[in-house]
Order: structure tokens, then sequence, then C-alpha cells
């Protein structure tokens, strides 16, 4: 009797544990199927999330990557053009300091020329004075002689005549 105790004793509680499950499955099953609808929704969105942010990651990375091509394009356009502008810049004060310097010659060859001038003409004008010095100083000395007197007022003398 054991053996058909133990038996019975065994279905009952397998139909204890069928009732169990029954009563847990009827009652249980809306909360737990939404309790495991909510646990996947929410997975699903995390993974939904997680793929528009990376989507949202890469659309960024790329704009950025244009925005790095263009704005090295930019940099090397402004280093060309701020190149040709000194080089354009250092030829004209090239050019204008080479006009400078030849007015600057021109100036200093007429300067040159004026002074050389005023030098010779104030040479001539010494010349002049020192041969008048010169003269009178021999004419005094001649005139101190007596025939040289005579000779002097005779010319005078006949000149006079002439004009009269």
């Amino acid at each position: 009797m054991s053996e058909g105790h133990h038996a019975l004793e065994l279905i009952w509680k397998g139909i204890n544990i069928l009732a169990f499950l029954g009563i847990v499955y009827y009652f249980g099953r809306k909360p737990i199927s939404e309790a495991f609808s909510r646990y996947f929704q929410g997975l699903t969105e995390r993974l939904l999330s997680s793929e528009r942010e990376l989507r949202e990651a890469k659309e960024e990375l790329k704009k950025a990557e244009e925005s790095l091509r263009d704005a090295k394009r930019r940099y090397e356009e402004q280093l060309k053009l701020a190149q040709e502008t000194a080089k354009a810049v250092k030829e004209e004060e090239e050019k204008k300091a080479h006009e400078m310097a030849q007015r600057i010659r021109e100036k200093a060859k007429e300067v040159i020329e004026i002074e050389l001038k005023k030098a010779k003409e104030e040479l001539v004008r010494y010349g002049a004075e020192r041969a008048v010095f010169l003269a009178r100083q021999v004419l005094a000395e001649e005139f101190k002689k007596e025939e040289v007197q005579r000779a002097y007022i005779n010319r005078v003398l006949r000149r006079l005549e002439e004009q009269r």
C-alpha cells in the first residue's frame, strides 16, 4: 500500500502543481506578458534609439569631414591669395623704391649741376676780382712812372679832341 499511497500522493502533487500553474497562468498571464512586452519594447526602443544616434553620429562625422575639407580648401585658397598679394605688394614696393632712387639720382644730379654752376660763377667772379686787383696794382706801380703818366694824359687829350 505504500506504493499506491506514494503514487496517489504523486498524482495529487502533480494536480496541485498543475492547478497552481493554471492559477498563476490565469491571473499572471496578463501582467507577465505585459512585463515581458514592456521589457522587449524597451529593448527595441533602446536599440532603435542607439541605431538612430549612430546614424546621426555618422552624419555629423560626415558633415564634420566635409567641413574640414572645406576649411582646408579655403585655407589653401587664402594662403595662395596671401602669397600672391605679398608678391604683388613686394613688386610694387620694389618698383616704388626703384623710382624713388631714380628721382633721388636725378635730383642729386640737378643739385650737383647747380652747385657746379655756382662754383664756376664764383670762380669766374673771384678770378675777375683778382685780375682787377692785380691790374690795379700793376697800373698803380706803372702810374708812379712819369713817362706812363704823360702817355696816359696825351691819350686822354687826343680822345677829347676827337670827340669835339
